[in-house]
């Protein structure tokens, strides 16, 4: 079974134990952290790694197959999920860049790939989603490596991305204007 298919059944439909059904950000999210982990290890194109995601796991096409996403939830969630895989594939350098200095001691190709991934989207998200607070990419990575990542994960992770989330703050203009919000 690839990572990319061990995800429970619950994790996605919110079933068993009477979990919250995940919302249409989350699953996007999750679906892209999936893409950008098949890319990691398969290499080949963006466009290749979604086509292929998408003629392989998608509930629609083969429902034994599929993700365990409910065939609704995926159709809604499949173009955030477009959008935030290839916005990080089209903003690869910049997001590594910053992620390598950010991470201290660590390199990329030590990271592993769930880790990596999680703080690339995120990254992506602080930088080029303004309709997300910094703060919630940061949450969100943080909820899904409880599911997709280690042991050491969350507090990996949390580190790295708090690191680059200070430095996007510190970039943007404050919403007082001028500085001088009290």
């Amino acid at each position: 079974m690839s990572v990319v298919e061990s995800v429970t059944e619950d994790q996605f439909k919110g079933g068993a134990g009477g979990h919250k059904r995940p919302g249409t950000r989350r699953i996007a999210r999750e679906l892209a952290l999936r893409l950008l982990f098949q890319k990691d290890l398969e290499g080949g194109t963006p466009e290749m790694t979604a086509l292929t995601f998408e003629n392989s796991f998608s509930p629609e096409v083969d429902e034994e197959n599929g993700l365990e996403v409910a065939a609704d939830d995926f159709r809604r969630a499949w173009p955030l999920a477009r959008e935030l895989f290839f916005g990080v594939a089209g903003n690869l350098e910049e997001l590594d860049e910053a992620i390598s200095a950010a991470a201290s001691n660590w390199s990329l190709g030590r990271m592993s790939p769930v880790d990596r991934g999680l703080i690339r989207l995120a990254y992506y998200e602080m930088l080029y989603r303004e309709d997300i607070p910094p703060k919630v990419s940061l949450n969100e990575a943080l909820e899904i490596a409880k599911s997709y990542g280690d042991d050491d994960s969350s507090s990996f992770i949390n580190g790295v991305l708090d690191r680059l989330m200070r430095a996007v703050e510190a970039s943007r203009p404050d919403k007082c204007g001028e500085g001088t919000c009290e």
